[in-house]
């Protein structure tokens, strides 16, 4: 009987002695999982200390804007654009006549030359403004103008002559009327339509030439003849 209560007595030992180091392992575990969490709020706070810093921050939105001074800068530079051509061969008839007396003598000749009268604008005179509220730019353009008109003497041909009796061809008077001849060239090429034509293939010119300088597709483009 008292070899049982011995026995007895050993076995509650033992489970109090197991209890006892169950329950150290418990409390040094849960110790370390504590010491593990304190470490970490500090970190926490700088994460949440960044969100409220860049809470109130707005990204700002790109945004692209266009020089003008490069653009008119640019156009000016072109000087004269010439943007529309009219090429001519006239045939006309000189006629001189001189008086000696009550009788006439008159000399003439038929020919034909060539040439060309040119027109387009003055882009020294091109003003460019934008309106950056409404994404506009405004290129204000001078009308089109006869610029020149060339006469190729290299094509001069004459076809009939004939002289007076006292009165000879003189190629000084013919020279003389190459101003008539030009003024006639000119006159023509305004019944063609040419000044119509270099004013559409200005803007067409312009417009290229925008659009090649910088990002504009923000812009709408307007082109003002003025």
């Amino acid at each position: 009987m008292e070899n049982k209560e011995k026995i007895l007595k050993r076995l509650y030992l033992v489970i109090i002695v197991i209890l006892l180091v169950l329950i150290i392992i418990v409390i040094a575990a849960s110790a370390k999982i504590r010491a593990q969490q304190s470490k970490t709020p500090d970190q926490v706070p700088e994460t949440k200390t960044e969100e409220k810093l860049f809470a109130g921050v707005i990204k700002p939105e790109e945004t692209v804007t266009v020089d003008t001074r490069i653009i008119e800068d640019g156009l000016r530079q072109m000087g004269i654009l010439i943007t529309e051509e009219y090429y001519f061969t006239q045939v006309e008839e000189y006629t001189s006549t001189e008086k000696a007396w009550i009788f006439d003598s008159t000399a003439t000749f038929t020919y034909s030359y060539d040439g060309t009268v040119s027109a387009g604008i003055d882009c020294s005179k091109v003003r460019v403004d934008r309106d950056e509220e409404n994404k506009r730019i405004t290129i204000s353009v001078p009308k089109a103008e006869i610029q020149s008109v060339v006469i190729d003497h290299n094509s001069f041909k004459i076809y009939e002559e004939k002289n007076g009796l006292w009165n000879k061809l003189d190629m000084t008077k013919y020279n003389a009327s190459l101003v008539e001849f030009e003024n006639a060239a000119k006159k023509k090429a305004l019944e063609k339509g040419i000044l119509e034509k270099a004013d559409e293939g200005a803007e067409k010119m312009l417009r290229s030439f925008v659009n090649s300088v910088g990002d504009i597709e923000a812009y709408t483009i307007d082109l003002v003849t003025q």
